[in-house]
């Protein structure tokens, strides 16, 4: 299967991620408003990681947003399923149950857990040289967790070798 992830952290507290799979696109429109979305995903991930068979994180647009949710595939447990799940409530009137209660994915696909550690990783790694431009870095200075991401690609790194 052809699944590709490409992640663009934009200026002035916005990033766009793009993923594809099974021939369609799914676009997200991220707000780093409410939270850190690049911190969510990289906090999943390392549950992922670390052994969890489950993780899920939330990134927000305004309103609404995407939960995206990662099951470890329990017949085969170097592959999970990861689901994204649309909601409209408000960031202030959610909880988790109520994101993904009744709803149905709005893209799902499998994918070798080893993978989609790989290509979030390259995202963020990408992301993190081209902070080292000023003229890039100018208006999303503040927007690119360096020490989270240092942990995480010290986690990845030995995961992935």
């Amino acid at each position: 299967m052809n699944i590709n992830i490409s992640y663009f952290l934009e200026e002035q507290g916005w990033s766009y991620c793009w993923l594809y799979a099974n021939r369609d696109w799914y676009k997200v429109v991220i707000t780093h408003s409410f939270n850190d979305p690049i911190i969510e995903c990289i906090d999943a991930l390392i549950e992922l990681m670390r052994g969890d068979k489950t993780s899920s994180f939330n990134w927000h647009g305004e309103p609404g947003g995407v939960r995206i949710i990662i099951d470890e595939i329990s017949t085969q447990q170097n592959y999970v399923w990861l689901k994204v799940v649309e909601f409209n409530e408000d960031y202030l009137f959610h909880t988790k149950e109520l994101i993904t209660q009744n709803k149905e994915a709005v893209m799902e696909f499998q994918i070798a857990k080893i993978q989609l550690v790989r290509m979030f990783y390259y995202e963020f790694k990408k992301i993190s040289e081209l902070m080292k431009d000023k003229y890039f870095a100018l208006n999303r200075k503040h927007e690119f967790p360096f020490k989270h991401f240092l942990e995480f690609e010290t986690i990845a790194l030995e995961y992935m070798n």
